[in-house]
């Protein structure tokens, strides 16, 4: 639905532009795709409190923070002091708009199933609940939102309550001209206030125009997991195989560039932002040399899961194993001056002709005798795990991986 905006101010920042305009929540609301949710940039809705009574600032008709849109070049139209627009990406204001909506339903629910002459608010709250949290559920509502907007209804009656949308104006910053990368970095400064969000999503913003690429070798069975959908953590838990975490991909790809295992962390990401160290990374990452790491992680998965059951299946969902594998594949490619695929291959091939190679069962027992209060069980995990890969491609007398050395718990 096309909508348009009062143009309140503008400036221009080098290439791109901000248009802090106004419209109704109503028109804001009507307009929404259907698709809002699903911007890659965001991170899935999440619960918070003080949001849920956003219920009371909209009845009230209180200020609600801007709301930061972005628009491409082509889905906008300026009419004098009017802004239209029909498409549009959130930017900043996910969970805002999401309340707004489900908000917006609720007063439809409330006109279309109460008679504004019963007191309804006089039921006890449980006979409340179980009469209408199904369906208030099914968009988003509750019956704590329901009960505010049944108070106004019965007080004020219909038209009032329509009026908190219709007669009620928000401000909003729209961007036009952003690529991806600024999108990204905007984002992450306009929730550097809020909940962190987690380095692993971070990650995965930093590198969204590799996605493509990976997906497509969904065919080769193959798939990819999103953090916002489900945690890294709780992913390794229950991946099946060829499917991993893409936050974890990334690591890999970064370790394997590096040619030694890399950590998610804050340190990371920022050292990222910086338009060169992307770009480096990048040169490396061609659509060629990504199919060729998604040939060799299915390969490898299907192997290791063939060997040794839910051990390899758990082993390859790791991103500590996955960071220590691939900045060992990279550094011995520095190291023999062969190509990184060269070296993956030569890994793969050796596993295959030397099936307990890895000796993955003893490496889980190693690992889970660890002392979690002495040890940084990640950062242990990725050393040992490239130690023992860096030897298995370098060592011409192949043995089975002795994870206690590679844990640094043999006595000396």
């Amino acid at each position: 639905m096309k909508v348009e905006a009062k143009i309140l101010d503008s400036r221009d920042d080098g290439d791109t532009r901000c248009i802090l305009a106004r419209m109704s929540l109503e028109d804001y609301v009507s307009a929404l795709p259907s698709s809002y949710q699903d911007y890659d940039v965001q991170r899935g809705i999440v619960s918070n409190v003080y949001l849920d009574h956003l219920v009371d600032t909209v009845l009230k008709r209180r200020h609600i923070p801007p709301i930061v849109l972005v628009v491409d070049s082509s889905d906008y139209e300026l009419n004098n002091d009017l802004f239209g627009l029909e498409s549009f990406k959130i930017l900043d204001g996910l969970q805002r708009t999401y309340r707004l909506q489900a908000i917006r339903k609720t007063i439809d629910f409330c006109c279309a199933n109460f008679d504004p002459e019963v007191d309804y608010l006089s039921w006890p709250k449980f006979k409340f609940s179980r009469a209408y949290s199904y369906q208030l559920d099914e968009f988003g509502s509750t019956t704590e939102v329901l009960r505010a907007v049944l108070e106004v209804f019965q007080r004020d009656g219909k038209e009032s309550l329509l009026k908190t949308f219709t007669e009620n104006n928000q401000w909003f910053e729209i961007w036009i001209g952003l690529t991806p990368l600024d999108e990204v970095r905007k984002m992450l400064m306009l929730n550097a206030g809020h909940k962190p969000v987690k380095a692993a999503h971070q990650l995965e913003l930093l590198f969204l125009n590799l996605l493509p690429i990976l997906v497509a070798g969904e065919g080769k069975g193959f798939s990819l997991v999103r953090e916002k959908k489900v945690s890294a953590t709780q992913f390794s838990k229950n991946r099946e195989i060829g499917s991993f975490h893409f936050a974890h991909v990334v690591t890999a790809l970064l370790s394997l560039s590096k040619g030694k295992p890399v950590t998610p962390s804050a340190e990371l990401i920022q050292g990222l932002q910086a338009d060169s160290e992307i770009d480096s990374y990048l040169d490396l990452m061609t659509p060629q040399f990504l199919q060729d790491i998604v040939v060799f992680l299915v390969r490898l998965d299907r192997a290791l899961s063939k060997r040794y059951g839910d051990v390899g299946i758990l082993w390859m969902g790791r991103e500590v194993s996955l960071a220590g594998l691939f900045g060992a594949i990279g550094a011995v490619a520095e190291d023999t001056r062969r190509t990184r695929v060269e070296v993956m291959n030569s890994f793969y091939e050796i596993c295959e002709k030397n099936q307990n190679i890895l000796n993955l069962i003893e490496f889980e027992a190693v690992r889970n005798s660890l002392d979690l209060s002495k040890v940084n069980i990640g950062n242990v995990n990725r050393k040992a795990v490239f130690s023992a890969v860096k030897e298995i491609l370098t060592d011409t007398d192949l043995k089975a991986a002795r994870w206690k050395k590679y844990f640094k718990m043999e006595e000396k």
